[in-house]
C-alpha cells in the first residue's frame, strides 16, 4: 500500500447531459462546491481567440475546467503547473471524421488532423497560458482516471509542485456507441493537487487489486463523480476508486 497526502486546493467539474450543461467549482477560497449553468457557446472564452476557434466541444469543455483550475492572473504567486491530461476516448469525433474521410476519399482537415492527436489540447493550453512545465497524456481504457490520478501523484511528489489533473470525455459517435456502448453524459474535470500533509488536505492511498476482486466494469465517468460527490460533501469520510489492477481510497485528512 503507498500512502501520499495532497491538497487540493480548486476543482471544476463540467457535465453536458442531454445539451443541459452544468459547470461546477470548488476552490480554498469558498468551500462550498458551487454549480450553476453553462452555455456551450461561452465555453472556454478565457482563451484566445485564434486558440479557441481550432477547438471543438471536446477542448473548450476541458479548457473552461482547467480555466477555474489555474490560479488568478493577479494572484501573488506565478503560476506554471505540471499537466497531466486523461481521456479514454480523446478527441474521437474529430477521428471519426478523419475516418471517413478517408473512407469517401475525401480531402483530410489539415486541423482536425492536428486537433485528434491525443495531446493536442493540453498543447494549446500550454500556448494559451504560458505553461512551461511538462504536461503528460494519457489513455488507459476504463482506468483512464486513475491511470492519471497515479501519474499525478506521482509527478507532485517527485518535484513538490503543484500538478494539475484534467480528465475529458464525450459520448461517442453512433457508429462507435452502438458498439461499445459507454456514458451518454459529456464530462471535463480538473483539479489541482499541491503537496502538503497538514490542514485541509486528502490522504491517498494506493492498493494492487486482486484479479478476482477487479473493478473493471467501472468506468473513468464513474471515478469522475465519485471523485467529486465525495469533494462537495462531507457526508462520507473516504472514497475509493477502483479499477482493472488498482484501486485508490481517498480520505479526508484529519479521519483516522
Amino acid at each position: 500500500m503507498t500512502l501520499l497526502c495532497a491538497r487540493l486546493s480548486r476543482w471544476a467539474l463540467w457535465e453536458d447531459t442531454n445539451s443541459q450543461a452544468s459547470l461546477t467549482v470548488q476552490t480554498s477560497e469558498d468551500t462550498s462546491a458551487v454549480t450553476h449553468p453553462s452555455v456551450l457557446t461561452d465555453l472556454a472564452r478565457s482563451l484566445k481567440p485564434g486558440w479557441r476557434r481550432r477547438l471543438d466541444l471536446f477542448g473548450r469543455a476541458a479548457a473552461e475546467t482547467l480555466n477555474q483550475i489555474l490560479l488568478p492572473a493577479d494572484s501573488p504567486h506565478a503560476d506554471n503547473p505540471h499537466i497531466v491530461f486523461c481521456s479514454q476516448h480523446g478527441n474521437i469525433n474529430r477521428t471519426a471524421k478523419l475516418l471517413h474521410q478517408v473512407a469517401t476519399n475525401e480531402a483530410l482537415s489539415p486541423a482536425d488532423f492536428s486537433m485528434s492527436v491525443h495531446n493536442a489540447f493540453v498543447g494549446v493550453a500550454s500556448i494559451n497560458w504560458s505553461i512551461t512545465q511538462s504536461h503528460t497524456a494519457i489513455a488507459a481504457g476504463d482506468d483512464s482516471l486513475i491511470a492519471g490520478l497515479t501519474e499525478t501523484m506521482c509527478q507532485m511528489m517527485a518535484t513538490q509542485s503543484p500538478v494539475i489533473l484534467c480528465y475529458v470525455d464525450l459520448p461517442l459517435p453512433d457508429v462507435y456507441g452502438q458498439q461499445v456502448g459507454g456514458p451518454t453524459v459529456g464530462i471535463a474535470f480538473a483539479a489541482r493537487f499541491e503537496p502538503t500533509d497538514t490542514g485541509d488536505s486528502f490522504a491517498f492511498s494506493s492498493n494492487t487489486v486482486p484479479r478476482h476482486l477487479s473493478l473493471a466494469n467501472t468506468s473513468s465517468y464513474d471515478h469522475v463523480k465519485s471523485l467529486t460527490n465525495f469533494l462537495a460533501s462531507r457526508a462520507a469520510d473516504q472514497v475509493t476508486l477502483g479499477g482493472t489492477s488498482t484501486a485508490w481510497t481517498v480520505s479526508r485528512h484529519d479521519t483516522p
